[in-house]
């Protein structure tokens, strides 16, 4: 310092009090900025699976329907898988379910599917098919297949004992449970009718096959 006059070198510029503030919230943000990245870094991330989303599962919703895994079955391998954890409501008969449950052979219920699907050529239970238009042109006639249908229908009927077709059309066509059946009194009487189902089931897999 020369004679009172300040060496303009030296001195450090004055800073306002609004600038000051700009400076201290600026290194406040990079300081919070480089603690976030480094907690960033320190932390992975993992992404969980949200469970699947079926809806509401009331007693009335899934009633006669079965929950199990919607899994891919690979062609090669035969492997099935199901990354993603899939899952659906799948409607059960009650034939199928008596198969599940171990009361049903596999030949008993392959021959009750089989009685089912010549039955939906009947008229009653196809309302549609009088009104489907027969393409003559080709070889499709569907008309043709109902009427095939119900043939084969009325031939495997005849192959079913006759103490057993009560309880075979209330279960197999009409998809009714043994408990449901007209006149149960008992346990017992549910045996019974289980018994008729089977044995009936038994002759027509016998005489059909």
């Amino acid at each position: 310092m020369i004679g009172g006059a300040v060496d303009m070198r030296r001195a450090e510029p004055v800073r306002t009090s609004g600038q000051q503030k700009q400076q201290e919230q600026g290194q406040g943000c990079r300081m919070r900025g480089a603690k976030g990245r480094k907690a960033m870094k320190a932390k992975l991330v993992s992404l969980k699976l949200a469970p699947w989303d079926l809806g509401p599962l009331t007693p009335a919703q899934i009633a006669g329907k079965r929950i199990e895994e919607a899994a891919e079955v690979d062609p090669k391998t035969g492997k099935k898988s199901n990354p993603n954890r899939v899952i659906r409501t799948r409607r059960e008969t009650w034939v199928g379910r008596y198969h599940r449950q171990g009361k049903l052979s596999v030949e008993q219920a392959n021959i009750a599917a089989e009685l089912f699907e010549a039955a939906s050529g009947m008229l009653s239970r196809d309302p549609l098919a009088a009104i489907v238009k027969v393409d003559t042109s080709g070889t499709h006639d569907p008309e043709a297949e109902r009427v095939d249908r119900r043939r084969k229908f009325f031939r495997m009927w005849e192959e079913i004992p006759a103490f057993a077709r009560p309880v075979i059309q209330h279960v197999v066509l009409d998809d009714q449970s043994l408990h449901s059946l007209p006149g149960r009194l008992n346990s017992r009487h549910e045996a019974r009718q289980l018994d008729r189902l089977q044995r009936g089931l038994q002759a027509l897999h016998e005489a059909w096959s």
